[in-house]
């Protein structure tokens, strides 16, 4: 197993289970994406969105497709710097606005689809944030059975919108650049050489350092 591989495997965690993956075929859309370039950073976008976002992030292995499509980027003339900024912006959206509906439907989340059919989704969302409370806004983020969940859960337990957007942003400058960049400079390295080759190793070494340590902070707890 590669390191990259490793990074979306530890990411996922135990959210996905195989068969959802036929739900989303995520090989058709890279090759497509591949086919058409100029629509990679749209899907860039959407896989960050889709990731973050209650719900669908739950369903759809969006990390899986953030990773592909930033590997696709790196063969067109976007920098790194876009790549990141448009993931960045993209996963905030998808957390506020997971956040705001959660506000909207405070104590009645718990009886509207799909939460009434899987109540353990919002147990699970619960216990974590009452568990670690707004670090856990933070630390969640890089969880991957938690990660969707935790804003429209805190949402729907009031959180002030200020202090959740603030600990969000901050977050996010550390989780665009995890998702990313050694998906890009991996691609870089196949497609240019060996002189990506340290660089790229050297991003995802710190981005598996950086989750076993969110790892051994929430055990810790």
């Amino acid at each position: 197993m590669s390191l990259l591989s490793f990074i979306i495997k530890y990411s996922i965690g135990k959210r996905i289970q195989k068969t959802d993956y036929k739900m989303f075929d995520i090989g058709a859309v890279s090759l497509w994406l591949q086919q058409n370039p100029e629509w990679i950073v749209l899907g860039l976008c959407s896989a960050a969105f889709i990731e973050s976002f209650a719900l669908i992030g739950i369903i759809i292995p969006g990390v899986v497709l953030l990773a592909a499509i930033s590997g696709l980027a790196a063969s067109t003339n976007l920098s790194i710097f876009h790549v990141v900024f448009l993931v960045y912006l993209s996963s905030c959206l998808a957390d506020i606005s997971s956040f705001l509906i959660g506000k909207y439907l405070s104590n009645r989340i718990d009886s509207i689809w799909p939460f009434n059919n899987n109540p353990s989704w919002l147990e699970q969302g619960r216990k974590f944030s009452k568990t670690y409370g707004i670090p856990g806004v933070f630390l969640g983020r890089f969880v991957g059975p938690i990660r969707p969940l935790i804003p429209i859960t805190v949402g729907s337990l009031s959180m002030d919108l200020r202090t959740f957007i603030f600990v969000d942003l901050i977050s996010g400058l550390i989780w665009a650049p995890v998702y990313t960049l050694p998906g890009y400079f991996a691609a870089k390295t196949a497609l240019e050489g060996s002189d990506n080759l340290t660089l790229a190793a050297g991003f995802i070494a710190l981005a598996i350092a950086f989750l076993l340590f969110v790892r051994y902070l929430l055990n810790k707890k």
